[in-house]
């Protein structure tokens, strides 16, 4: 049930949507999608398929000029996304937001670690961004997005979790910003 009206909201989003595509960076934006329709179920409105909800995506592209930037919020909201499918299985997915996280990391500080003197990269995040709360704005919106998340954290209460190594390999997007593709 909860699928066939995941479905209809997504047809009438489609539907309902202005015709003109918005293009940034070669990436062809998803349609604003209705705010009521997308707000009315946890997982919202996702046409493109990407894991990413349409309304977090086009605030992405449409706030950050980076590609980086671009693809490591994207990452991030598809980490958070799938954390909040099933909140119950907080330590299975917890590799999503550790790879976002070691992703970010080797971003923010590429330009300092012995590690990676050998390297030149064209970009640098700032250190002290807190990127989790900039994306949480958008990304748990809603009460029942928020406490999803908070069902999700409250699984994880008591454990240990180390590092698990920040690296580029880690960035699930190309240069350009755009997300890749999960196995």
């Amino acid at each position: 049930m909860k699928r066939l009206l995941s479905i209809c909201f997504i047809l009438i989003s489609i539907l309902f949507s202005s015709d003109d595509m918005t293009i940034i960076g070669g990436h062809k934006l998803p349609p604003e999608p209705d705010p009521k329709l997308n707000n009315a179920t946890l997982l919202g409105i996702d046409v493109n398929n990407n894991g990413v909800r349409d309304d977090v995506e086009r605030w992405i592209y449409q706030t950050y000029d980076h590609p980086i930037e671009r693809g490591i919020f994207m990452q991030s909201a598809r980490a958070y996304q799938k954390v909040i499918v099933d909140p119950s299985k907080a330590k299975d997915t917890m590799k999503h937001i550790d790879n976002s996280s070691d992703c970010e990391g080797y971003w923010r500080y590429w330009k300092i670690l012995p590690k990676f003197k050998d390297k030149n990269e064209s970009y640098v995040l700032d250190r002290y961004r807190d990127l989790e709360k900039e994306i949480s704005v958008i990304q748990f919106n809603t009460l029942q997005r928020h406490m999803a998340y908070r069902r999700f954290n409250s699984a994880l209460s008591g454990g240990v979790y180390g590092a698990t190594g920040i690296s580029k390999e880690k960035c699930e997007f190309d240069e350009n910003g755009i997300l890749k593709d999960l196995p």
